[in-house]
């Protein structure tokens, strides 16, 4: 936050920045006590975490475009998200450093209940595009196998936490029997 707050970008724009944790419990006092209720341009959520319930959790704000963080590493077609947890602090889950957020499948899920459709990814493959249906025009929709993404960057981590540069599907058999929630089944099961 102090780097923020001293940066070129604070000064030069009217940005406001707050030190919070964010919940699926505060989110809308959050989004609400700052001038973001009814309807807002863009709503972006990148917590390295409980992504899926603080989405779902949002209802003060009705936003025409979002953007969530995805987890690519739980692949397109696994409805999973990690269980929720309001501490969840994603160092600290796993020593990996990988297992967080949620599947592609489960925010699509997720924006098709509130209203959005999905129109893609970014390369880097951890930020999902959603476009609220009445502002969807001339866009493409696509299926989450469609959009999919799989991230390239090599974060994970040893066991004494040094980088192991591991890619591809050899970084989902580090979270083996690591508990997920299901948001189809709403359950939780292995990894």
């Amino acid at each position: 936050m102090t780097s923020l707050r001293a940066s070129e970008l604070y000064w030069k724009f009217d940005i406001k920045a707050i030190d919070v944790f964010v919940t699926a419990e505060n989110i809308n006092s959050l989004l609400n006590d700052n001038g973001f209720s009814g309807e807002i341009g863009i709503l972006h959520i990148d917590i390295d975490g409980n992504d899926y319930w603080i989405w779902n959790a949002v209802t003060v704000a009705n936003p025409i475009i979002v953007i969530v963080e995805y987890n690519s590493i739980f692949g397109y077609d696994m409805p999973w998200t990690v269980p929720y947890n309001p501490s969840f602090v994603r160092t600290q889950e796993h020593y990996s450093n990988l297992y967080y957020g949620t599947s592609l499948l489960s925010i699509c899920d997720l924006a098709e209940e509130k209203g959005f459709h999905f129109v893609g990814c970014n390369s880097n493959g951890n930020n999902a595009y959603f476009v609220r249906k009445d502002w969807i025009k001339g866009l493409k929709v696509l299926s989450p196998q469609e959009g999919y993404v799989e991230s390239r960057f090599r974060e994970s981590r040893a066991e004494d936490g040094t980088l192991t540069f591991i890619n591809g599907s050899e970084r989902l058999k580090l979270l083996r029997g690591k508990k997920i929630h299901n948001t189809r089944t709403n359950s939780l099961e292995d990894i």
